[in-house]
């Protein structure tokens, strides 16, 4: 569910689609939202990176702070450990992203247009499209290496299934809502095979009550002039 530019922003981005809310005064009891904000509640994620030539583990935090007025409305925020807070609308049309705030930016920076986060009506078929960066894409021997930080791409996403079973260390959860997104570059990979499409696959799962329990990203290159890899994140807690 932002166009990062800064790392804390790219770090953030992993959860672009994951980082929904809804405010109990415009959205309907937590027991029944896909993804519940109450201020004060607090989720922790497991994140594992693997890449071609490295592989890494931490512990991502998540807290909704008080929510805010953004031009006239009320939105949910949702601060991430890294630094990032983001502020997020719920409508019956679903849950959008309509700014981020970084601590290098000092005032929230808006979304124009607003990024889908989790488009209803939530049933098998829904679909939506968001701007994103290569998260994980990087160049073996040019800078800069990371290609977020010269590439755009747009995301499709579409609602796969409503009725998944999902276990994490911090329990088992259904039914789930699962998300599944698909995007590609086209890149020039090495001589031999010139230019090729280099997919960009993504998995979310958001579950009654509970909200993002689980999500995956793939980006896969062949061997060349680049590097790619997965990142992956569970509920702790």
């Amino acid at each position: 569910m932002l166009s990062p530019v800064t790392p804390a922003r790219a770090a953030c981005a992993w959860t672009l689609a994951g980082v929904a809310a809804c405010l109990s005064a415009c959205g309907p009891s937590a027991s029944n939202v896909w993804f519940p904000l109450d201020e004060g509640l607090q989720q922790s994620y497991r994140v594992r990176q693997d890449s071609t030539d490295a592989s890494s583990e931490t512990t991502w935090t998540q807290t909704v702070r008080a929510p805010l007025t953004w031009n006239g409305e009320p939105v949910a925020v949702r601060h991430h450990s890294a630094g990032v807070e983001f502020y997020l609308k719920s409508t019956e049309a679903g849950v959008q992203r309509v700014a981020v705030r970084a601590e290098v930016d000092g005032e929230a920076l808006p979304d124009d247009p607003p990024r889908w986060v989790l488009k209803a009506p939530y049933v098998v078929g829904t679909e939506w499209s968001t701007p994103t960066v290569p998260y994980l894409l990087q160049r073996r021997n040019e800078y800069p290496r990371e290609l977020r930080h010269t590439h755009r791409l747009n995301m499709q996403w579409r609602i796969a299934a409503v009725d998944e079973t999902v276990e994490t260390p911090a329990g088992r959860f259904q039914p789930c809502l699962r998300v599944d997104g698909v995007g590609q570059l086209n890149l020039y990979t090495d001589p031999v095979n010139g230019f090729s499409d280099v997919p960009i696959t993504g998995k979310e799962w958001y579950c009654r009550g509970v909200g993002l329990v689980k999500w995956e990203r793939h980006e896969t290159v062949p061997s060349g002039f680049f590097l790619g890899g997965s990142v992956s994140a569970e509920l702790l807690r």
